[in-house]
């Protein structure tokens, strides 16, 4: 099945509007989270169906026009089910001057024998932030089926005023991979990455050097600056409910960062009561 998934924002009256959709089967965009009277808008993508079947193939378009504040959400993990010939996700996204945009999806749990290719290509205008992230796991690990998949794939292409800015091409054969070792799971059950591109990315970066000291029980991280404008987290761990929490956490710090970090609003945020310390309960 080829299915469809158009979004476009608007500004309208200082707050950020839908401004136009199209989606077919299984898949429905409808507001969520966010009040009608909020400066930012919020959007879920549904689907009715109980995951990615053999052959399906998914193309999305998303275009936040200027001045947009706008979260995207889904509405559960991403299921790949066996398959033969494979399934397909191709995202394409275009972000006007002075936008703010995230996206965190649930995360994907590749099925035994399933095959998947995620390609994303990511257009980031120069005044503009995209905090964009993802979480796989390694299959349906309570029910015993781990690292049972052929193969998946996921590519992520950013442009950051039309030049490119970076580029993650991850795939994984579990079959032909030694991917429980080093540099891959190192024993862990999911990785998560956490991507922010923005002109702030180096004051951002400075202030993760301060907030993201300790360690944490059931996660294990890293970050680093991966190009001149981006920061990516890396995380692995052994829950995938608990790392996409995580994930969303992180992904909050960077929105509030974003908005706030300026002298209009009194200067750089500071992130050191953030709930990341509270919430979750992951330190040592």
């Amino acid at each position: 099945m080829i299915s469809k998934i158009k979004i476009s924002t608007a500004v309208e009256d200082g707050k950020t509007r839908l401004k136009d959709s199209f989606y077919n089967a299984p898949y429905k965009v409808v507001h969520y989270g966010s009040s009608p009277n909020a400066e930012h808008l919020e959007l879920i993508i549904m689907s009715s169906s109980p995951g990615i079947l053999d052959e399906d193939r998914l193309e999305i378009g998303i275009d936040v026009r200027e001045g947009s504040r706008f979260k995207l959400f889904t509405q559960s993990f991403n299921k790949l089910h066996p398959m033969k010939s494979g399934a397909s996700q191709e995202l394409t996204l275009n972000l006007g001057k002075d936008v703010v945009f995230q996206y965190i999806p649930h995360p994907v749990i590749p099925f035994e024998r399933s095959v998947f290719e995620n390609r994303s290509t990511l257009n980031v205008h120069a005044d503009s932030t995209l905090i964009w992230g993802d979480v796989v796991s390694s299959g349906r690990v309570h029910s015993g089926e781990s690292f049972e998949f052929t193969s998946y794939r996921n590519i992520t292409r950013v442009f950051f005023d039309d030049k490119l800015e970076v580029f993650d091409n991850q795939l994984i054969i579990p079959s032909q991979q030694p991917v429980k070792s080093l540099l891959f799971y190192e024993g862990y059950t999911h990785q998560a990455t956490l991507l922010y591109v923005s002109h702030k990315a180096s004051e951002l970066k400075l202030e993760l050097d301060e907030i993201l000291t300790g360690r944490y029980s059931e996660i294990d991280f890293g970050f680093s600056h991966c190009s001149d404008h981006g920061v990516v987290i890396r995380a692995l761990g052994n829950d995938g409910e608990l790392m996409y929490d995580w994930l969303v956490t992180m992904g909050q710090l960077c929105w509030e960062f974003t908005l706030y970090n300026n002298p209009e609003n009194g200067g750089p945020l500071s992130l050191d009561n953030q709930e990341i310390h509270s919430t979750h309960q992951l330190n040592e």
